[in-house]
């Protein structure tokens, strides 16, 4: 008698939550699919223009060096704790973050022609996510694909001293961990590269510079889309158009209402716009920026690869929350792009300014 009445009370508190459920859904459902979205490129400390043409090992050997002095100047760490101050900000449910690396260092034995072992010096991934926490965010990685990653590589800092220096570029999407399913929920992550890429020359040989993406499937309130996140090619525009053919294509082929927040390196602003920017525009999407702002310039890019540059040096629009289908934004706003946004020591937090954008999903 004792255990039927456990088994009926089990049943009974069974239904009742799936009832509760599906009427928390259903309620959800009635409400506007709000939320706010945000891409944010954190420089990675370098563009490796130190090293793009050159024709001759040795100035290949202190160009690497060079890129090792300036990112080691640039002072990730510190400079993660401002960018997670700045996200923190905005608080958005779904972050698209570029330009998260790992820096790995070590000794070159010239002679034997060798790297020694190889030290994590900078993880900027680990970083952010620590000062999250540590500022009272929660934040979890959703998709994290890799850009490139070059293998030790061996410097020269003027004289004598010979060095190796790995790294591995990352997108990342983050999502918020501390609201209930029926306010935000995501699943379904899906990385993959672009088939159409660069590749440098060098001196060590050439060297291929793979462009990512990453996704995941999404919902405010109820309502569903699909979130992506990219970082398209800087160097050539030709590439940069056929990975963004690419990109609308494959991943961003869907029947969902589509968000993309990324840094496109596609200039919106100002004229004459990136052919890669208006192919998004002819194929039916839409910049929120322009659509809130259509007067205001909105620069995101670039200060100083150094992040030292006393004056901003902003001048173009290339960092973008691009949508397609019932998605519409209510509002958007700039994060690092004044004075006071910079660290006491004089650094800009990135390079780029973030931008963050509210939606409401599943309205035209």
């Amino acid at each position: 008698m004792t255990r039927n009445i456990a088994r009926t009370t089990f049943v009974i508190a069974s239904v009742a939550g799936i009832w509760a459920a599906m009427a928390v859904s259903a309620i959800a459902q009635s409400f506007p699919g709000a939320g706010t979205v945000m891409t944010y490129n954190v420089n990675e400390g370098t563009d490796f223009q130190q090293v793009v043409g050159t024709s001759t090992l040795p100035e290949f050997l202190i160009g690497v060096g060079q890129i090792l002095t300036q990112v080691q100047a640039t002072n990730p760490p510190e400079r993660m704790q401002a960018v997670a101050r700045q996200i923190l900000d905005a608080r958005p449910e779904l972050l698209s973050i570029q330009e998260v690396d790992q820096w790995y260092t070590g000794t070159f034995d010239p002679t034997a022609g060798k790297c020694g072992t190889m030290t994590l010096q900078y993880d900027m991934l680990q970083e952010l996510l620590n000062d999250l926490a540590v500022q009272g965010g929660h934040y979890e990685v959703a998709a994290q694909v890799t850009q490139y990653a070059f293998p030790p590589t061996p410097g020269l800092i003027p004289p004598t001293d010979y060095i190796c220096v790995s790294v591995n570029d990352y997108n990342v999407i983050l999502t918020r961990t501390d609201l209930p399913s029926w306010i935000f929920k995501w699943s379904n992550p899906q990385t993959g590269q672009f088939v159409n890429e660069v590749v440098l020359p060098t001196p060590v040989g050439p060297v291929p510079l793979p462009r990512s993406w990453a996704s995941v499937d999404a919902e405010f309130f109820g309502h569903p889309f699909l979130f992506i996140n990219t970082h398209l090619e800087s160097f050539d525009a030709n590439i940069r158009e056929l990975q963004g053919d690419e990109l609308r294509a494959g991943p961003a082929n869907t029947s969902l209402p589509l968000i993309i927040a990324m840094d496109s390196n596609a200039q919106a602003f100002p004229q004459p716009q990136d052919p890669t920017y208006v192919d998004f525009i002819a194929a039916g999407y839409h910049d929120v920026w322009s659509k809130l702002f259509p007067k205001r310039a909105g620069l995101t890019c670039c200060q100083d690869e150094a992040d030292n540059n006393p004056v901003s040096q902003l001048y173009q629009r290339i960092d973008l929350v691009l949508t397609h289908g019932r998605v519409r934004p209510w509002g958007a706003v700039l994060i690092g792009n004044n004075p006071q946004s910079r660290l006491p020591d004089g650094l800009w937090p990135s390079d780029h300014a973030a931008l963050a954008a509210g939606v409401v999903v599943g309205s035209n």
